[in-house]
């Protein structure tokens, strides 16, 4: 039985070790426990076990799957790289400028906010979009 698609707001609560871990996976396609080990200690000191651990749980949350190659899993991402990262940031921007109060967000109360800053958020946020664009597509 396969887990359901995972919905948007359950891909902006990927931690930054999961992204790591998909990040392995979008790169090569697909990847066992050791190449995605491999791929992301440099960045973070986890074991194998941990990697398998939770690419076991990514799976139960439907954003990889596997496949057995011999006695050895084979992991591959369902989830799409752009979908992901637009999650987070909607998610960022979201709690960014959500206030308790309903009125406005903190960053929108704020008056120090300048047309140059906005202009410059634009113009990232152009550049993270043809990134996306650009970037495989799994």
């Amino acid at each position: 039985m396969s887990a359901a698609p995972p919905r948007r707001g359950e891909l902006a609560e990927l931690t930054d070790l999961h992204l790591l871990i998909l990040g392995a996976l979008w790169a090569g396609g697909e990847a066992t426990i050791a190449d995605v080990h491999a791929a992301v200690r440099h960045r973070a000191d986890v074991a194998p076990k941990t990697i398998a651990t939770l690419l076991g749980r990514l799976e139960q949350r439907g954003f990889v799957t596997h496949r057995l190659n011999g006695r050895q899993g084979v992991y591959h991402a369902l989830v799409r790289r752009r979908d992901v990262l637009a999650a987070r940031v909607e998610g960022m921007l979201a709690s960014l400028f959500a206030a308790e109060d309903g009125r406005s967000g903190a960053v929108r109360a704020r008056t120090d906010v300048r047309p140059v800053d906005a202009t410059r958020l634009r113009e990232l946020l152009r550049r993270a979009e043809r990134g996306l664009d650009e970037s495989d597509g799994a």
